[in-house]
């Protein structure tokens, strides 16, 4: 079962812009401006038919190419080193993993927004006070790491990622998929199951949610095992459900 862990995204739009004088042009100069502006949108429409053709799946009218989940060849270059026989189906996993999060993230941040979900702050700061102490020790000890193997390029890559969260967007992050995460169950209910990263996922709910959007045409899945992986994530039997009068979604879990 795909592990769906809160990698937030944003959608990057590279937009070119022609810069030319007001005044006094030539026409030469106009119809040069022109053709390069002609020019500019052929290949701009060309690349976003491209995009299309080569879709894997459509997010909220964007294509998401193979390219896009694809991850980087550092990323590929360490999981050769490591797991020589299963790269392929490594890189496979985590392609799917990157298609999944990049759904899930756009469905429910349109979720949030329709539902005037907001960040409550207050959670924010029981959350750092609950978590902040452990996250500065864990800090230091990546931090003592580093300065005793400065030659060990692996490791520093390893903890980069680590080193740019701060605990203020971890926990403004995991407070804001706990008040979704609430808003679902109160709304659709069904199964909540138990995750390491997650004590009280509402996968059934995060099923009835995806469908909705999917049925709206909000997204698809072209390409055929991925969508047989993608849904897969959501879908039964479920492992570690917890029983429904156990269910609590009154505090969050760090309360």
């Amino acid at each position: 079962m795909l592990r769906m862990n809160s990698v937030f995204f944003a959608f990057v739009l590279s937009t070119t812009f022609i810069s030319s004088s007001p005044f006094a042009q030539s026409s030469s100069n106009i119809q040069n401006t022109s053709q390069g502006t002609q020019n500019a949108s052929s290949a701009t429409s060309n690349q976003t038919s491209s995009n299309q053709a080569n879709a894997i799946a459509m997010l909220f009218g964007e294509p998401i190419t193979l390219a896009d989940i694809t991850p980087d060849q550092d990323t590929i270059s360490k999981t050769r080193k490591q797991a020589p026989d299963n790269v392929t189906q490594l890189v496979t996993q985590m392609r799917a993993i990157n298609l999944a999060n990049q759904i899930i993230e756009a469905v429910l941040s349109d979720y949030a927004s329709k539902n005037n979900i907001k960040v409550d702050e207050s959670l924010v700061e029981a959350f750092k006070q609950k978590f902040g102490s452990e996250y500065e020790k864990n800090n230091k000890k990546i931090a003592a790491k580093k300065d005793a193997q400065q030659e060990d390029s692996d490791l520093k890559e390893s903890t980069s990622a680590e080193d740019t969260a701060s605990i203020d967007e971890i926990a403004s992050t995991q407070v804001e998929r706990w008040q979704i995460e609430k808003h679902l169950y109160n709304t659709y209910g069904g199964v909540v199951i138990f995750e390491q990263s997650n004590p009280s996922m509402p996968v059934e709910a995060y099923l009835t949610l995806m469908k909705e959007y999917a049925s709206a045409g909000k997204f698809n899945v072209v390409d055929a095992a991925l969508a047989e992986r993608f849904w897969a994530a959501f879908e039964p039997p479920y492992e570690f459900v917890i029983a429904p009068e156990d269910v609590d979604f009154n505090q969050p879990w760090w309360r």
